[in-house]
């Protein structure tokens, strides 16, 4: 089945585009995507804008990166969504497309290198990563102040890419042992202990604030998250034709 070509708009005003309800699915954004409905893409990407960001971020290191690196995942995912067979979460997917952009990035700027799998001793920490968190506060938290937030993230920065990858895929955005181990393909065991080990790192510092702020790192918001939705548009408008790859 040819794909149907992308409805093109001469203008787009991305404040129209927001985050779809709860009870709209991945699957049938996807298939709106598949019927050229261009602006269901972008309802995707204001679901997912902050995880991708997030992903991005544990990696690139740099604010500015990372929101290159999140457009340029989208535009990937876009033009090969034909190619997603529901074998895992959608996000998923869309997260491990946003890993391979972000280390392609690494390995083209030479920013950064991702340190070498090495064996290390596994603990038995299943207690300490399986105990329940405490609850989220409201709005007037003290973690929503600006500095506390800054303060958050440059300690989180200060972790060596591995541990820092694990902690914000798993601790932060909440992906399963699996999900992280397969994102960042090493074992379920590395994934506890390195989550464990980011964990004591961070503790003595920023532990209590975190676990009281719900570990709200790394966040885009605002005006960012409005310039990767009209700049992934825009690319997308400019493809001239629906998504490419063989039909689910």
């Amino acid at each position: 089945m040819s794909p149907t070509p992308a409805v093109i708009n001469s203008e787009i005003d991305v404040q129209r585009i927001q985050v779809p309800p709860a009870n709209v699915s991945d699957e049938h954004l996807i298939e709106q995507v598949k019927q050229g409905d261009i602006n269901a893409y972008g309802r995707i990407m204001r679901r997912y804008n902050q995880r991708l960001y997030r992903v991005a971020r544990c990696i690139v290191k740099n604010d500015a990166d990372a929101l290159d690196v999140v457009q340029e995942a989208h535009i990937k995912a876009y033009t090969k969504i034909n190619e997603f067979r529901g074998e895992s979460r959608f996000s998923s997917w869309l997260a491990v497309i946003t890993r391979n952009e972000a280390l392609m990035y690494l390995r083209k700027t030479s920013k950064e290198v991702m340190m070498p799998e090495n064996e290390v001793d596994i603990i038995d920490i299943t207690r300490a990563l399986d105990a329940p968190s405490k609850p989220v506060p409201g709005p007037e938290s003290l973690f929503e102040n600006k500095e506390l937030r800054a303060l958050i993230n440059e300690h989180v920065d200060r972790l060596s890419a591995d541990f820092r990858a694990v902690f914000v895929l798993r601790a932060v955005e909440q992906f399963s042992i699996q999900e992280t181990a397969d994102l960042l393909d090493i074992k379920p065991e590395t994934v506890k202990t390195r989550l464990f080990r980011a964990k004591r790192m961070l503790r003595d510092q920023i532990q209590s604030t975190l676990d009281q702020a719900g570990m709200h790192v790394y966040e885009v918001g605002g005006v960012h998250c409005d310039n990767i939705v009209e700049n992934v548009m825009l690319r997308i408008q400019q493809l001239g034709s629906g998504p490419s790859g063989p039909p689910l």
